[in-house]
């Protein structure tokens, strides 16, 4: 008589296996979510992506990414990229709209899941480590929500190119070098905002060069300057990079690549380049070539994209969006979500210091990743955004922790002490419980949201933008973060939504409502827009009306109507307030 082999959790957490029931359950769990909350987008540019893909498949050509029902019949120049409507399209075609919306994020989240199996056993994890390292992705704050469904804006793609192009920066040979650059343009391609995690990546890979002769630099820099203008040039027009914006990867970036991959491969015929004072030496030489080219060729935009806003525009959008500020002006609970991270990193890669510059296989794994990690995580002190690549990239550091310390704190004899010990460790181990912890402090916060936004919203109940779809189709003067989902919705346009390169009509938008009636009439008419809508219970109308009593916001707001103003019938109460311009 034979008896069943018993399971065996061990080889278990290290096949793919693992992956694929962890992602089978966490579509389970978003299944049941969205169930319960419904089926659509969640913010503006989630919206927004949706109405890109939709006029795609519409037949709107594949170079223009112009929304044309935004200050129409110009349209909003906007700056993505067409790479992230590509998987949302074909599954759109193959599956239809809300399978798309919902599948895609869990596309994303699969692989991560895989890339970080790869990461965790690249650096050699237990075990339980790699277990864990699957398992704890919701105990990071920005993680669970990235990668929910209908969450289709273009952050999680590219922490996920960002956690893959680590994965394969840690396989040894020139084939992971080469894909690390291919996913680094990508990444590029997609925001400029991945930008300096690029260098770190080349920073990284130069490390390697220096410490170990380790030639793959040319392979990733190589790969880099091939893909970045073959990615843009199959996803923009030429005339993209003729236009006066800088938020998009220019043939200056294109050219400093190009010239750091050409001095890579010289390198070795460089003198002394078999001791690590030589090496070094040539990497100054890579920095010191690259770095003019690309400040000569930019031009301008070798400053912040971002530097030529109108006023208006950085005080009552940009300086309100907090994922786009840094550290110092975020509230107190998302400060310390920020510091954190850095720490947790540093605590795992404490025991392993002695061998941070060994030439063995797993020692270059830890000081590599290690190193990629905190160039995010101090990225993220600039830019809270980049907190979600870093967050991801800390994951295996966490689980490394966790697979330290766990299994001492299970050793603990006596129950309630072993239980607070057990909870310590998840606490610990990942950002949550600090920044959960400090979350009431954040109203006392002299840079914190609520400190700023000095009128609270009128009204607690959302708005449903779908009724105006019994409007007549026609021009809506609407708030910024508002526009997206009304496209969405209805067949309506919009005079601005919240997308940069639309400065003009975003500065109207915001001069209407935070001035006076009159100037808001003047303004309005300039637009021809045919309705004034507003949302009482969003942030940003109550952000308008906080700019000085009486103005047209707060009008608006609590119903004061004026004379060139007819209220729309079925739309004259709150939180959903629709006025026909007379």
């Amino acid at each position: 008589m034979t008896t069943a082999n018993p399971f065996d959790w061990n080889r278990f957490v290290t096949r793919p296996d693992a992956v694929w029931a962890v992602w089978g359950f966490c579509c389970l769990l978003a299944l049941a979510y969205q169930i319960l909350a419904g089926f659509e987008p969640d913010g503006p540019d989630d919206y927004m992506r949706l109405l890109q893909v939709r006029d795609l498949l519409a037949g709107q050509g594949w170079w223009d990414v112009t929304q044309y029902r935004v200050d129409p019949p110009a349209g909003a120049s906007m700056h993505w990229s067409r790479l992230v409507d590509i998987p949302l399209a074909l599954l759109a075609l193959l599956a239809g709209e809300t399978a798309a919306l919902f599948a895609v994020p869990l596309l994303y989240l699969l692989g991560a899941l895989f890339a970080l199996r790869s990461i965790l056993l690249r650096l050699d994890l237990p075990p339980l480590g790699i277990g864990l390292g699957l398992v704890i992705l919701p105990l990071f704050p920005l993680l669970t929500g990235s990668f929910m469904p209908f969450r289709i804006d273009h952050h999680a793609p590219q922490a996920v190119l960002g956690l893959v192009a680590a994965a394969l920066m840690l396989r040894p040979g020139r084939a992971g070098a080469a894909l690390c650059g291919l996913l680094a343009a990508a990444w590029v391609a997609i925001s400029l905002e991945g930008l300096p995690m690029v260098a770190a990546f080349a920073g990284l890979y130069g490390l390697a060069y220096w410490l170990w002769d380790d030639r793959r630099l040319a392979v990733f820099l190589t790969a880099l300057a091939m893909a970045a203008p073959a990615l843009s040039l199959a996803t923009r027009p030429l005339g993209s990079f003729a236009l006066p914006y800088c938020d998009i990867l220019l043939p200056g970036h294109m050219a400093a690549f190009a010239a750091a991959a050409v001095i890579a491969w010289a390198l070795p015929a460089l003198p002394r380049q078999d001791r690590a004072a030589g090496r070094w030496g040539g990497l100054v030489v890579i920095a010191a070539i690259s770095a003019p080219v690309a400040y000569f060729a930019l031009g301008s935009c070798a400053a912040d994209p971002f530097g030529e806003l109108d006023p208006l525009i950085l005080q009552y959008w940009h300086g309100q969006i907090t994922e786009g500020l840094p550290i110092w002006q975020q509230p107190f609970s998302v400060m310390a979500m920020l510091l954190w991270t850095p720490l947790l990193v540093l605590a795992a890669c404490w025991p392993r210091r002695h061998v941070a510059l060994a030439a063995e296989e797993g020692a270059r794994a830890w000081l590599l990743y290690a190193g990629l990690t905190l160039c995010a995580c101090l990225y993220s002190l600039v830019l809270m955004r980049e907190a979600i690549v870093a967050q991801l990239l800390a994951v295996p550091f966490a689980a490394a922790l966790l697979a330290h310390y766990l299994p001492k704190a299970r050793a603990v004899q006596a129950s309630a002490p072993r239980i607070i010990a057990t909870l310590a460790c998840f606490l610990l181990a990942t950002p949550s419980f600090v920044s959960g912890a400090l979350k009431p402090l954040d109203p006392l916060s002299p840079i914190a949201p609520e400190a700023v936004l000095q009128v609270t919203p009128l009204e607690a109940e959302e708005c449903d933008f779908a009724q105006l779809a019994s409007l007549p189709s026609g021009l809506l003067f609407a708030p910024l973060d508002s526009g997206p989902e009304i496209l969405a919705k209805t067949g309506h346009a919009v005079v601005a939504a919240n997308y940069h390169r639309n400065q003009q009509r975003m500065a109207q938008v915001i001069a209407a409502n935070i001035g006076s009636v009159d100037a808001a009439q003047e303004i309005v008419r300039s637009t021809g827009a045919d309705y004034v809508v507003a949302c009482t219970s969003n942030a940003d109308i109550a952000h308008y009306r906080s700019a000085g009593e009486g103005n047209f916001a707060d009008a608006i707001a609590v119903g004061e109507v004026t004379e060139w103003l007819e209220p729309v019938e079925g739309f004259s109460a709150a939180p959903l307030r629709v006025y026909r311009v007379r």
